[in-house]
């Protein structure tokens, strides 16, 4: 066999090969989550979310935090007028001051109620949902976390009408070839990915033409806690859904 016959044989088993690895090393990047050292904590308040190089509202501005953004807690200081700040982690190797009123530690129960106080106000459908998630998952065991789910559902009702109305002004109603349906195209929606991301998922109504929630966050609210306060309210959003 010539080189060239042997090339023609094997080379698109290595070219398949390639692909392959090429995937798996894209998928495990996705995965992997940055570490942050310290105890974990959330900004809830990005009026005072600047991070800064010393413990002082006058010291330089090294970037401002998002609300929803995870910081690791490394340490604590007092400034010279006794405001309380927290060295913080934003990544591996980013670290910087920050107001202490700022932030909320995750697994506190009282700082639980701060987080859902602070997605309440905010007007981001996304971050509403982040705190709340981060809410019930990391306060399972106490009365937050009922509270959080019933949010969070909330939220992803409010984001489903958005939604829709984003992908009828930029979708049309031409479906690409292929034998698409309607809903297969319409949940493929870029602006999805990053409540997917989130553990938010939506479905899609074929008989009002519209994107929905799924209604996952009430399913689990009712699983966990279904002698919770908002058990009533979470069955309710449940069958206002079931008929949409």
């Amino acid at each position: 066999m010539t080189s060239r016959s042997l090339f023609r044989f094997i080379g698109p088993l290595l070219i398949a090969s390639l692909s392959l690895a090429l995937t798996a090393s894209s998928q495990a990047q996705t995965k992997r989550k940055y570490f942050i050292p310290g105890q974990h904590a959330i900004v809830f308040d990005d009026r005072l979310s600047a991070l800064r190089e010393q413990p002082d509202v006058k010291a330089a501005l090294k970037q401002r935090l998002s609300r929803g953004r995870i910081v690791g807690i490394l340490g604590a200081s007092r400034n010279k007028s006794g405001s309380p700040f927290l060295r913080v982690a934003v990544s591996r190797n980013v670290r910087g001051w920050i107001l202490a009123a700022a932030i909320a530690r995750l697994g506190s129960v009282a700082d639980g109620e701060k987080i859902l106080a602070a997605a309440a106000e905010s007007k981001d459908d996304l971050v509403k949902a982040r705190m709340a998630r981060l809410c019930a998952d990391e306060l399972r065991a106490s009365a937050i976390a009922p509270k959080a789910l019933l949010a969070l559902g909330q939220a992803a009702e409010h984001a489903a009408e958005k939604l829709s109305r984003d992908a009828d002004r930029r979708l049309g109603d031409d479906l690409p070839g292929g034998g698409l349906s309607k809903r297969d195209f319409v949940l493929s929606f870029n602006e999805l990915d990053r409540y997917n991301r989130a553990g938010v998922t939506f479905d899609y109504d074929e008989a009002k033409d519209r994107i929905v929630y799924d209604g996952a966050a009430y399913r689990e609210l009712l699983r966990r806690y279904p002698r919770s306060p908002e058990t009533q309210q979470a069955q309710e959003r449940l069958a206002f859904l079931s008929k949409e």
